[in-house]
């Protein structure tokens, strides 16, 4: 009998796609259904969320303005991670709220060459 096949790589490429997008709200809805049919995933299904937003982030914002954000904000990624289960709205506001803070974060920062 062959091993049964993860839907984890179909979940996180897709994820990959919506954060591309800025579709955040989806990313929560999409994790809750997944974790819904899946509920022993939701640990491996959460835990590179954080670090694909900080990917997002970095392109968007900058190395230096993420960097920046998060040494002022020591604990976003865990945050993320309680937003992502409380609710999809949760996880967009928050997500909303660390982009805001970016963007002016970006203002000042010295952009590496």
């Amino acid at each position: 009998m062959p091993a049964p096949h993860s839907a984890l790589p179909a979940l996180l490429a897709k994820i990959d796609a919506l954060i591309e997008a800025d579709k955040f709200r989806e990313v929560a809805e999409t994790f809750a259904a997944f974790v819904k049919e899946h509920p022993t995933t939701s640990y491996l299904a959460a835990e590179p969320i954080p670090f694909k937003l900080n990917v997002r982030f970095s392109k968007k914002h900058g190395s230096s303005a993420t960097t920046t954000f998060t040494l002022r904000h020591t604990t976003w990624a865990s945050d993320v991670s309680v937003a992502l289960k409380q609710s999809p709205e949760a996880f967009a506001a928050l997500v909303a709220k660390y982009e805001a803070d970016l963007a002016e974060i970006a203002k000042t920062v010295k952009k590496v060459a």
